[in-house]
């Protein structure tokens, strides 16, 4: 909605761009790094401390081996914590035994396949926009997004902020609880986005001329404290969102939301801070390190390649100054055949030797965790080394994206099935489960169900060592709960869903029926068999009689 009016100097509109202003303050303190970072490891990023994007230059890095190093770890935590091919997340209620509820379990697969969907090319861009996050974080340590229901393609918008445009704070427990963007756009744009209507009318003069200078626009979200449960409009929303515009401090827009729709998920994060730092910073020092010895041996190269020269006065030297192979150079010697030019000596060695630039490169990759993110996958990798290569893959960041996931994927999941449920797009859950039951996210991100699988891995060797045993002493298989064994199983498995399975109630059932049978069969068997005997005996007295009676 609109506010009442479009006025300027609106009180919400300043605190939109004070807010801006004081927030980031306390970023100032990494834009200096940040600005490094994007210079030397992820190009496309930057603008930091520019409050025109327009000033900003497409950074050009002299050597490409922190770029591949980061592009090598953004996909892979990107395949480890959101990978398409699997279901990267569930829903599931605390109660495990409800869970495992046939007509529950059932639901809780459907309604994980509805939210997974959304989240699909057809219905938002999530995908490439999370690889984009993942980038961010590998190398800046923090990632800016924003999602929202798209209502003309019937779908989400899903997009990654660059950071610099995003400020943020945090609550007493470290969670992010409000954030500033500030973007530029030209007069058009922001007649197409907000209505002609909706904007200054130097705004709508402006794009009615065509001009292209941008303006500043901040987007501000904040908690609501005047929150009234049930109040239509933006009163009835948790989170306020407020539009400004630069010119004139107007306020042009008024929203709310029952979630945060903005994302800031952070690699590592000391107590005190609000920003994080990731593997980038890590890999900073050695990627400037090897920016300057990149840059020292190609111009100790060019002075290699095409030396200084030094020359008495200008007449020895041709007026172009040029020297061609092949070309004569008059007044280069004189009478008696000394040289009267030759190359400035001290310009072929500067000292550096290719280990040591190797050396610097390694330090990068392994600031990325090159080796072993490289190492998964590989083939000619027995399953068993393939899993040690992932545990030691896991044990190295696997805590990182336990914080991904709670601050991006499972609330990414979460905001989802709500957008969902009020549109009327999930079923109500199945009849017998208890009015108010909360749902939680179930974490099944590659590095879950690594361990998981490990879990199974070292189930089943179990079960190898028993059968031997079993052998001899068959009390040993007495010992183990087969629906203990099967749920075990299954839940080492995450991507197979627990619709296959059925409840402990239906399988009692089916095998109380089986038994049933069996006994039926026996006795059926038992019956024929006595049947049987009872004709021979029928026989063999008739034929004995037969005798009998002949002699």
């Amino acid at each position: 909605m609109k506010p009442d009016a479009i006025t300027e100097k609106d009180p919400r509109a300043q605190e939109a761009i004070r807010r801006w202003d004081e927030l980031k303050i306390e970023r100032n303190q990494f834009d200096q790094d940040w600005s490094d970072i994007a210079r030397l490891i992820r190009p496309q990023r930057g603008g930091f401390g520019i409050d025109s994007p327009t000033l900003r230059q497409l950074e050009k890095p002299l050597s490409s081996e922190p770029v591949i190093a980061h592009g090598n770890f953004a996909a892979g935590i990107y395949a480890g914590i959101t990978n398409p091919a699997n279901r990267w997340a569930g829903l599931e209620t605390p109660d495990q035994e409800l869970n495992n509820w046939q007509p529950m379990a059932e639901w809780n697969d459907q309604v994980t396949r509805i939210v997974m969907n959304s989240f699909s090319p057809s219905m938002s861009s999530f995908y490439p926009a999370s690889y984009q996050a993942y980038a961010d974080i590998s190398a800046f340590g923090n990632a800016a997004g924003y999602d929202q229901v798209d209502p003309d393609r019937r779908g989400f918008i899903d997009v990654t902020i660059s950071l610099a445009e995003v400020v943020v704070d945090i609550d007493f427990h470290g969670r992010v609880v409000e954030a500033v963007r500030k973007f530029h756009l030209t007069p058009r744009a922001a007649v197409r986005e907000f209505g002609r209507d909706n904007v200054p009318p130097k705004v709508a003069e402006l794009a009615e001329k065509g001009e292209t200078e941008k303006h500043a626009w901040f987007h501000h979200v904040l908690r609501n404290e005047s929150f009234q449960a049930g109040k239509l409009g933006p009163k009835g929303k948790r989170w306020l969102s407020h539009h400004v515009c630069e010119l004139g401090d107007t306020l042009v827009r008024v929203k709310g939301y029952d979630e945060m729709p903005f994302y800031y998920p952070r690699w590592d994060v000391d107590s005190g801070f609000t920003y994080g730092t990731g593997p980038g910073y890590i890999a900073l020092p050695s990627a400037r390190v090897n920016q300057r010895m990149t840059d020292a041996t190609i111009r100790a190269a060019q002075y290699a390649a095409d030396p200084t020269k030094l020359a008495p006065d200008r007449n020895t030297v041709p007026l172009n100054g040029t020297f061609r192979p092949g070309a004569v150079v008059y007044g280069g010697v004189n009478m008696r055949g000394d040289p009267l030019i030759r190359n400035m000596d001290g310009v072929g060695n500067i000292g550096l030797t290719v280990e040591h630039q190797r050396a610097t490169v390694e330090a990068i990759k392994e600031a990325f965790y090159y080796s072993v993110m490289s190492l998964t996958g590989r083939t000619g990798i027995s399953d068993d080394e393939n899993r040690i290569i992932e545990e030691a893959r896991l044990r190295n960041w696997a805590p990182h994206a336990d914080r991904i996931m709670e601050e991006y994927a499972a609330r990414k999941v979460e905001r989802r099935f709500r957008m969902l449920w009020r549109a009327g797009q999930i079923p109500p859950p199945p009849e017998g489960v208890p009015e108010g039951t909360p749902l939680q996210v179930r974490y099944q991100s590659a590095a879950t169900m690594a361990l998981r699988a490990s879990e199974g891995q070292a189930i089943r060797g179990f079960l190898r060592d028993i059968v031997p045993l079993a052998q001899v002493k068959p009390r040993y298989m007495d010992r183990i709960n087969d629906d203990a064994l099967i749920e075990a199983l299954h839940d080492a498995s995450p991507s197979v869903p627990a619709s296959i399975l059925h409840s402990r109630e239906v399988a009692d059932q089916a095998a109380e029926a089986r038994a049933q049978q069996a006994q039926a069969a026996q006795m059926m068997e038992a019956a024929q068999a006595g049947g049987g005997v009872v004709k021979d005996l029928a026989q063999a007295a008739a034929a004995g009689q037969g005798q009998g009676g002949g002699q």
